[in-house]
């Protein structure tokens, strides 16, 4: 059985520090570091933004203003409970993407 999250983290540099871990990987003659996730799976989000409830006129006709919600954004499923994610974990009405 899997346990999700659903992760705030200050910024994606925070997010990578929790997340991944970085391997060195040769190629030839090109060494290359790479982001290994420490869980089964991660899903960067990012930055998020909701309508703020506004209008803005474009070139192209109206559309919504959005606001940016603080935070970067994860979600986590690992095969097993991962307690030191807690920190960082959020509880939210209407997740923008959620593990199907």
């Amino acid at each position: 059985m899997y346990t999700d999250y659903t992760l705030k983290f200050a910024d994606a540099d925070e997010a990578d520090g929790v997340l991944f871990d970085e391997q060195t990987v040769l190629d030839g003659d090109v060494v290359e570091i790479v982001k290994v996730p420490k869980y089964s799976a991660v899903d960067v989000i990012g930055t998020i933004y909701k309508p703020t409830g506004e209008m803005l006129t474009t070139d192209e006709g109206e559309v919504p203003e959005t606001a940016q919600i603080e935070g970067w954004h994860v979600n986590v499923r690992h095969v097993d409970k991962a307690p030191e994610l807690d920190a960082y974990s959020i509880k939210v009405k209407n997740q923008v993407r959620a593990w199907a």
